[in-house]
């Protein structure tokens, strides 16, 4: 009796309860919701913001336009490419990758089970189709013809190993330029690969500026599928997601899967939160915001699996924040701390301290409201209407990464993630002269290269080994 009158008293002062340690159980998932829902408390964060007079751009294979969930979300969009839609409105990716992103940013919660719908219910998608497979180039081309539709946000679920084109970081420096956030994913470790401490956060992820998403679990740990590294930015949940896909893919027009990819639109999603409840704020200000309201996990401050924290969607709409001049991501990463390891990115005490604020005096209104930004006011023009309540397990997708019906995946290997700049052949074969036997063994050397760098790992679509 004394711990509940306790509990009444400290809710009436608005006495912050302790938030449960990262190994605790992970909140039970209410009906009609998932397991990452309870996690993030979104249906508090939607009761405040659904993402409202925001545009999101997928880059993907495109997107199912007419998927139940889907209907009446998508904007038209863009093809890149002589076999993608012209307008985006169709996916065709073979595992349904585009229309799962989609749905998981902005997906309706009246059509079909409530449990499956997206962070950003009442912003819109922008479709820009790569078609079945994309490289580099086309990935560019993607983010120009984004940013001249409109695109407030571009989420990039895709990838691929290496560093970025030079095309890349020029699309990227456009959409910099014409105030846009650019979300990507971090990409999907192989099973049981361990990389190395640097240099592992795929590409566009890893350019600076972007903001770069790794996985995390139910219960707040890193999920062992992801990429990692010292251009980690923020994580967001990974495994055991429920997401639409179309009938072709799944007789019932949903999948659950594993992925850097799911994190991403995750974090797009709550982006478009932000976008929508602080439409004053530019791109800096808010990829500052989600990062300085981001939880922290693993060593104090950045570190290389979760950058600056988990997603925090409530904290994001309310905590105070500090304005900015420039993008706080810019800033090159001095070290790199390693789970269970001393310390995060350069100095802890700053890192702790959250990304640097601006000194200029920039004309942009301070950000430092401490109640919910942009009450509800947008709850309304959710196609779908108010949010359902947090929490849910998901159920199993396909086989990398399937889960039992009764919670999250665990961990492991991936499940959505990329064909991305899938099958981009970097190898230049080279042929040994001289003898004819020589000739013959270097053709099979030649051509075994060749082979292997059409299949590069990346963090793009596909449900085998994307992101």
């Amino acid at each position: 009796m004394a711990a509940v009158l306790a509990l009444l008293v400290g809710s009436a002062l608005g006495v912050p309860l302790l938030a449960a340690p990262a190994t605790a159980a992970a909140p039970a998932p209410a009906q009609g919701s998932q397991w990452y829902h309870a996690v993030l408390g979104l249906a508090q964060a939607q009761r405040i913001r659904q993402g409202a007079g925001v545009v999101v751009a997928v880059i993907d294979g495109g997107v199912d336009a007419d998927h139940p969930k889907l209907r009446g979300q998508v904007l038209p969009g863009a093809g890149v490419g002589p076999e993608a839609a012209p307008d985006g409105r169709r996916d065709d990716d073979p595992d349904g990758h585009g229309t799962a992103m989609a749905g998981l940013i902005s997906g309706r919660n009246d059509n079909g089970p409530p449990e499956v719908r997206g962070i950003a219910p009442a912003a819109r998608i922008l479709p820009i189709s790569t078609g079945a497979e994309a490289d580099s180039t086309e990935v560019a081309r993607g983010i120009h013809l984004a940013v001249d539709l409109g695109a407030d946000i571009i989420n990039l679920s895709l990838g691929s190993l290496g560093t970025a084109t030079p095309d890349e970081r020029e699309a990227v420096a456009y959409a910099f330029a014409h105030d846009v956030v650019v979300v990507a994913s971090a990409g999907n470790a192989e099973t049981g690969d361990r990389r190395p401490t640097t240099g592992e956060i795929n590409s566009p992820a890893n350019i600076p500026g972007v903001v770069a998403v790794t996985g995390s679990t139910a219960r707040g740990g890193f999920w062992r599928g992801s990429s990692l590294g010292a251009r980690a930015v923020i994580a967001a949940p990974a495994p055991g997601i429920r997401a639409p896909v179309p009938t072709r893919v799944s007789p019932d027009g949903l999948d659950t899967g594993a992925g850097t990819s799911n994190s991403a639109t995750i974090v797009s999603g709550v982006v478009a939160l932000i976008r929508s409840a602080r439409p004053d704020l530019d791109a800096p200000n808010v990829i500052n915001r989600l990062i300085a309201t981001a939880r922290d996990a693993g060593p104090p401050g950045r570190d290389i699996e979760f950058g600056f924290g988990i997603v925090d969607p409530g904290a994001a709409l309310t905590r105070p924040v500090s304005v900015v001049a420039t993008n706080p991501l810019l800033a090159t990463p001095t070290r790199s701390g390693g789970s269970g390891g001393g310390g995060g990115l350069g100095s802890p005490a700053a890192a702790s301290a959250g990304p640097p604020t601006g000194t200029d005096g920039r004309a942009a209104p301070a950000d430092g409201a401490a109640s919910p930004l942009g009450a509800a006011a947008d709850a309304s023009a959710d196609p779908g209407g108010p949010a359902a309540a947090d929490g849910g397990p998901g159920q199993g997708r396909d086989g990398t990464a399937a889960t039992a019906a009764g919670g999250p995946a665990a961990g492991g290997g991936p499940g959505r993630g990329s064909p991305g700049h899938r099958g981009v052949a970097r190898v230049t074969l080279a042929w040994v002269g001289g003898l004819a036997l020589a000739v013959w063994s270097g053709g099979l050397i030649g051509v075994g290269a060749h082979l292997l760098s059409t299949r590069r790992t990346t963090t793009g679509r596909r449900s085998h080994g994307h992101s």
